[in-house]
């Protein structure tokens, strides 16, 4: 039963995620239709432009799992308020 409620929750918040737009476009874990590969072929494409320019290109990268651990609720959800999140999500 557990497993059928995070799979229905996973779904929702699928869903807020994409119609809201409350991450960014480049971010691919967490959104449907959107893999790594995507990402990364994005990547080396910016990287050839920048080189046929004669331009540099800087990249940081880092992994944030487990951060919504130390996120501050009362204002991650202030933020979802302001995005006029509907009140039953963020119950």
């Amino acid at each position: 039963m557990g497993k059928l409620l995070e799979k229905i929750v996973a779904h929702k918040l699928t869903y807020i995620i994409g119609h809201y737009k409350l991450i960014a476009e480049a971010q691919c874990r967490g959104r449907a239709n959107h893999a790594t590969t995507d990402v990364l072929l994005s990547f080396v494409h910016n990287v050839q432009i920048a080189w046929n320019h004669s331009k540099v290109i800087l990249a940081l990268i880092f992994d944030i799992k487990g951060y919504f651990d130390f996120v501050n609720h009362n204002r991650l959800i202030a933020e979802m308020q302001k995005q006029q999140i509907p009140l039953e999500y963020l119950r």
